[in-house]
């Protein structure tokens, strides 16, 4: 078998394989279908090379791997290093893609507004977006190498948890619109602080990352922010947020039910009102942000009007779920993909004032916030703030952290229990958990309290 040199070996011609495939590129083997090509990358913990036999008897078509395999077949290409591979192939799709590219970053509602998007943009135009969160060098790097040719838009999340990250993937990705959700603190234990945050997230639009770039979205109400986006000269600025002076700021919202809202936004001059599902006032927010690309494209906005109300909720981002524990049915909203100080504050605000029957009780639940660094006890402890003159039955926190909102205020609150493990919150929620209870669940995607709602959702109760 002859081993391929990337640095010699013209990609173009693997390319072509590739394309013969009519599969996606994969880095998992359990994620394989037929048709699909598995990269056998080395992981953490594993390599991937010890999967490629599963990955072919699922019908992956071809197999790109380092390893030397003495019974090679036609559909395993070996090359010298699979993860340079992989950005190579994604640096070849991106040179070939003739659509427009939106690029989003932010602290928080990266995923949210990438999802909002895609859903506006498929009514009319082939719109192709990053799977998942999937927002890092490897993340990204694999949604530049799956990229549909054919689509005319493309959405990618770029995130990042330390300097330079965000300068790395806007060069790769080469956005033509730039987007920053919003700054807030996450990430702490790299960044130390928000200003720091501030400076990492605007590499997205700084002209020396990006020749390509034509407009920036950014929140209006973030003044150093904007100023940044100013230095940009080559680009539009298009801002959001709840000041007047935004090109898209919100006027008015109302909630009507669980699920939607009325809206009333100014778009430059202009007014409109639309019905929209979300979970909060921070989802609406996102929304914005598909309008002033629509306004960048000169796009229809009435398409967003039209179908605002049909928005699919995501797993972990207000998605509810009508569970039957014994003979008792329960909502659940779940709120679990991920938590920071920012949008705790927004989740506990949005079930507040949510709406419910005489019948029924607000229970939330809240677990561990991450990655915050050494202000990780303070900005727990900080959620007391948003709990002054709530209307919950009760308040339940679970996890290490959580802890400190849990001994500084307990006092304040009759109805507020901690619990160390899963075991223990299970036998408490069975116990006080009523007919057609409402349950939130807030917190980061790897605490205790997401692991527990994942069981739940799954009809496994511990």
């Amino acid at each position: 078998m002859k081993k391929l040199n990337i640095k010699q070996y013209k990609i173009n011609h693997i390319f072509e394989k590739i394309k013969k495939c009519k599969g996606t590129i994969k880095i998992n083997s359990k994620e394989i279908n037929k048709g699909d090509i598995f990269i056998s990358l080395k992981g953490s913990k594993d390599h991937g090379e010890k999967y490629i036999n599963d990955a072919i008897e699922k019908g992956a078509k071809l197999i790109i791997t380092e390893k030397s395999i003495s019974n090679n077949k036609k559909n395993i290409i070996q090359v010298e290093n699979c993860l340079k591979f992989l950005d190579l192939m994604a640096i070849e799709m991106r040179s070939k893609y003739k659509g427009i590219i939106i690029a989003i970053t932010g602290s928080v509602g990266k995923t949210s507004s990438k999802e909002q998007l895609k859903f506006f943009l498929n009514k009319k135009n082939n719109t192709y977006a990053s799977i998942k969160s999937y927002n890092n060098k490897l993340g990204v790097s694999l949604s530049l190498a799956n990229i549909d040719l054919k689509s005319k838009y493309a959405i990618f999340e770029i995130g990042t948890n330390n300097f330079g990250e965000i300068k790395l993937l806007t060069k790769l990705v080469n956005p033509n619109i730039a987007i920053v959700t919003n700054i807030s603190p996450t990430h702490l234990e790299n960044f130390k602080n928000v200003g720091n945050i501030l400076k990492e997230k605007s590499e997205i639009f700084n002209s020396k990352n990006n020749t390509h770039l034509k407009f920036i979205i950014v929140p209006y109400e973030n003044n150093l922010l904007l100023k940044k986006a100013k230095l940009n000269k080559k680009c539009k600025i298009i801002s959001f947020g709840k000041i007047n002076k935004s090109d898209i700021h919100l006027k008015k919202i109302k909630q009507i039910n669980y699920k939607n809202f009325e809206v009333l936004l100014g778009i430059k001059r202009k007014r409109l009102k639309y019905i929209i599902s979300a979970s909060g006032e921070h989802q609406i927010m996102n929304n914005m942000i598909s309008f002033a690309v629509f306004h960048a494209l000169k796009l229809n906005i009435s398409i967003i009007k039209q179908y605002a109300q049909y928005l699919p909720k995501l797993s972990g981002r207000g998605k509810i779920y009508k569970l039957k524990i014994g003979n008792k049915k329960i909502k659940l909203i779940d709120e679990c993909y991920n938590a920071s100080p920012l949008s705790m504050e927004a989740t506990i605000n949005y079930f507040k004032n949510y709406n419910q029957s005489i019948s029924s009780n607000k229970i939330l639940i809240l677990g561990d916030m991450l990655e915050l660094g050494k202000k990780t006890k303070f900005f727990h402890s900080q959620i007391y703030q948003n709990l002054i003159n709530n209307n919950f039955y009760q308040i339940i926190v679970i996890g290490k952290h959580i802890k400190y909102l849990y001994e500084n205020y307990k006092k304040n609150y009759e109805n507020m229990y901690y619990f160390k493990d899963m075991v223990k919150l299970n036998k408490h929620i069975l116990k006080y958990i009523n007919n057609d209870d409402i349950l939130l669940a807030k917190a980061s995607n790897s605490s205790l309290l997401n692991k527990y709602i994942t069981k739940i959702k799954k009809y496994k109760l511990i």
